[in-house]
Parts: structure tokens; sequence; C-alpha cells
């Protein structure tokens, strides 16, 4: 294994429309990578004919049993070679200097344990952004004065775990994420979660090391009517919840298991809000009680009471008028 070397990951279903565009993507990278796994999760389309068009020698197509994202991306883990580890997913892109942006944050620092770059969303037809996540993720302006400066990116300065776990909307995407494969290698991904599975993955990752982050767009994350998120629509939140309380087995001091708690009272409170409006009362209040129930601010329960409350009215009185 050389030093410095970069194994890939990419995920794939159905997704000859776009794999090509991701492909390229990697391969006009200034930093190339040495080894580019493309995990085909079962796919019926003709993505294996647009994969078998490219002939670099760096390129391994593998194909496994339809199993879902996670199951695609441990396959990965288990079979990456390099000193260092990414992902991105086959509908999604990479501008050109983003391993090489990341890769320089990392060799600055033997500490790090990732580094992360700023995204935007964007669709197609026209072809435009939607947002940048750093702007998108108001938390990030409250976390600049814990930063110190590092050739044009930054390195959390505070415990990334207790930091990222209460942000609304997670900051990272594994597109994003460039890691020490040493320090995570034994790490695979809860394949029982269909949605959140990477961000209980990255929260895991979290609590072994310290994290840099670049505020330059790198990526470029796709947004479309088959995208995994759109399967749930606003239960979105459901997900949030589930994903985040099989992290208490790594919240391992007073601080990091304080933030988990106050993060997960907030998930189930849009959970019983989400569930309320979408007609599933009962659901929602149960919800809101495993709120209750945990450690937490009271001033966010009593929030979440008048929420939970407010939509409960709303929802009897649409269905009477209705």
């Amino acid at each position: 294994m050389r030093s410095t070397s970069v194994s890939v990951i990419i995920p794939t279903y159905n997704r000859a429309k776009y794999i090509a565009e991701c492909i390229d993507s990697v391969l006009a990278q200034t930093f190339s990578p040495s080894e580019i796994l493309i995990i085909d999760d079962g796919s019926t389309d003709h993505t294996k004919d647009v994969v078998s068009t490219y002939k670099d020698p760096r390129i391994r197509y593998l194909t496994t049993p339809h199993g879902g994202v996670a199951a695609a991306r441990n396959k990965g883990l288990a079979i990456a070679s390099c000193e260092y580890l990414t992902f991105l997913d086959s509908d999604d892109l990479w501008r050109h200097t983003m391993l090489e942006r990341q890769m320089a944050m990392l060799a600055e620092d033997e500490g790090l344990m990732c580094c992360f770059s700023n995204f935007a969303r964007i669709r197609d037809n026209p072809r435009r952004v939607i947002n940048e996540q750093f702007t998108f993720c108001s938390e990030f302006a409250h976390i600049q004065k814990r930063l110190r400066s590092l050739k044009g990116g930054f390195v959390l300065e505070g415990d990334a775990f207790s930091t990222f776990v209460q942000f609304h909307e997670f900051p990272a995407y594994l597109q994003c994420m460039v890691f020490r494969r040493a320090i995570i290698s034994d790490m695979r991904m809860n394949e029982s979660l269909h949605i959140g599975s990477d961000t209980e993955f990255v929260m895991r990752t979290f609590v072994r090391g310290k994290v840099a982050l670049l505020p330059q767009v790198l990526v470029e994350i796709r947004r479309h009517d088959s995208n995994i998120t759109n399967e749930s629509g606003m239960l979105i939140e459901l997900d949030k919840a589930r994903a985040l309380s099989y992290l208490h087995g790594v919240a391992d001091t007073e601080s990091r298991r304080a933030a988990l708690n106050d993060r997960l009272v907030k998930a189930h409170i849009d959970s019983a809000t989400a569930l309320i409006r979408a007609g599933r009362r009962i659901e929602g209040i149960r919800s809101y009680l495993s709120a209750v129930k945990l450690p937490g601010s009271p001033k966010r329960k009593l929030k979440g009471f008048a929420r939970t409350t407010f939509n409960i009215l709303a929802s009897v009185t649409g269905a009477q008028n209705g």
C-alpha cells in the first residue's frame, strides 16, 4: 500500500442514468485515487453495461444481492485496501479538487481522523444549485469561534460528536468526507436502518479523533424524485430519531450524553409533529411521550407540548371540517 493512497467506494442501485457522470468526476480528480470500488446492490437496469465501458484498471465492479445502501457500503469497507477512504453515491459528483484539498488538510495534521467539505444540492433540467450546506445549516455560524484556520480550512477544537449531534440537519454527508482507514477499519454501517445509516455511522466516527472541515463547495449532491430520502417525506423525522437512538453506546462522556439526549428530545418532538400531521395521532402522542421520558431541556419539552397539542387540535379540526 503506497502512502496517501485513497479508496473510493461507490454504492449503486439502478443508477444507469447518472453513474457515468459520477465515475467521470472521480477520474477527473487532480489527486488520483488508487482504487474505485463500485458496489452494485442488485441493479435491474443497465448499470453494468455503463460501467463496463470504462477500462481504467483502478475500477472494480462487484455485484451483491439487493440489501440496501448500508450493506453495499459495508461490502466496500470490507475490501478497501488504501490508507484513506471515501464514499460517493452514484448519482452525485465531486468537483475536480475535492480529493486534493482534503488530502492536503489531512497531511497537515496526523491527528485528524477525517475531513469534510461544504457541498451544494443541485437539480437538473435545468441544472441549478438549490443551496449550500454550510449556509443551510445555520448552526455553523455558532461554532466558528471554536475553530482554528488551517490552509483555507478549519479544525474543530471542541468535541465533534457533542457539536454536530445537536445540528438539526446533519452537516456532513459521506460523499464529502475523507477518513483515515486505520481509525475506522473495524466499523460497519447499521444495515437495519433504511434511512440514516450514514448519519449514525459518521457520528460514531466522530468519537475517534479530530475533525477538519473545508468551507469550499467540493461536492454536488443531486436531488431528484428517486432519492431514497424522498420515500418518507415528512416522516423522515422518524428515521432521524431511530438513527440517533443507536448512538447511546458511543456517548461515553457526560457532555456527549447530554448533547445526544437533548437532540433526541427534539427528534421525538419533530417525529410527533410529522406523525400527527400525517393523521397518525396516537403514534404522534407516543413519540412526544418518548421525548418527555428522556433527560433533556425542560424548555424544549414544554415547547414540544405546545407544538404537539396545536397539531392535534389542528388535525381534529381539519378532520371535522373535511
